[in-house]
């Protein structure tokens, strides 16, 4: 083989493997339910190191609440390095799930909720925002 093809045999590589290289904190399902509605809230609010309990509610497209899902919380600094901060929610009733949480430092953080539906189908949405030190 010359030296070209073995190059871009090896380039080839590269790339292809480092694509299935993604830390798992930056893997995320696909959204399958666009139309269902999720809202955030932080207590305390604004967000403070520390412990704060994190509220997400979900309601349909009429503004009818979802109850029986089952709500995930995940946490990324904005910046590489930091391990993700997860939750499990729980509740449900009219629509509402909550979680324990910990701020573990000041900066933008980006939370990702992910919930699986009573039908199956799979939501994701993320909120970005600033922790305060």
């Amino acid at each position: 083989m010359n030296l070209r093809r073995c190059l871009f045999i090896v380039l080839t590589l590269l790339l292809a493997t480092s694509a299935g290289c993604q830390r798992a904190s930056q893997q995320a399902a696909s959204d399958q339910a666009p139309e269902i509605a999720a809202a955030l809230a932080i207590d305390p609010e604004p967000a403070v190191v520390g412990p704060a309990k994190l509220q997400v509610t979900l309601t349909d497209a009429s503004g009818a609440p979802i109850d029986g899902a089952s709500v995930s919380l995940k946490g990324d600094m904005s910046h590489a390095g930091m391990a993700p901060v997860l939750a499990q929610a729980s509740g449900g009733a009219a629509g509402v799930y909550q979680a324990q949480w910990r701020w573990t430092m000041a900066g933008d953080w980006v939370v990702t909720v992910t919930a699986t539906l009573p039908d199956g189908r799979t939501l994701v949405r993320r909120f970005d925002l600033t922790v305060a030190g």
